[in-house]
């Protein structure tokens, strides 16, 4: 047997009200080498709200300002939209998994369903917004608005993720 073998155990806690993980390393005689512990980011908080606008606003101001958003948000069919918008919504949700919950899945599948909502949500929304200010989003045609709202939020959904990842 080789005395030199390091076990290593896993748990949650809390710490201030926030979810941690808890990782403690053991040499083979069960004494506590080290304990290594860091944010685990699986539940949805304001401060989350606030990274996901601030990130969903850096990659849609730049999309949402281009011509080619606008002619084909004009020009796309409404099944080719409402394609784009699940090729979306599905590949941010295997973004999300693999940020922020991984393995935990199971544990967290309610909390993780929340993020990819919210994270989608937040992101759409910041997209109008912003079209609607720079008069791209016409009120009298809802589905070039809804349109050039799917093409914006697409690339801005993952720098709004990526954004909430980095705390």
């Amino acid at each position: 047997m080789n005395r030199n073998k390091k076990e290593s155990a896993t748990a949650t806690h809390r710490v201030d009200g926030r979810l941690h993980l808890i990782h403690h390393v053991r040499d083979a005689a069960g004494n506590r080498i080290t304990t290594v512990t860091g944010p685990l980011k699986v539940e949805f908080r304001i401060e989350d709200f606030c990274q996901l606008v601030a990130g969903a606003c850096v990659m849609a101001l730049p999309v949402a300002l281009t011509e080619e958003v606008w002619n084909l948000g004009a020009s796309l069919s409404t099944g080719r939209t409402l394609l784009i918008l699940a090729v979306s919504i599905f590949t941010l949700a295997g973004f999300i998994w693999g940020l922020f919950y991984g393995k935990r899945i199971g544990e967290y599948k309610g909390h993780f369903f929340k993020r990819v909502l919210s994270a989608y949500v937040v992101t759409f929304m910041v997209a109008l917004l912003l079209l609607f200010l720079f008069d791209k989003a016409p009120l009298d045609d809802l589905r070039v608005a809804l349109t050039r709202t799917v093409l914006v939020a697409f690339p801005a959904s993952f720098a709004a993720s990526a954004m909430d990842f980095l705390k």
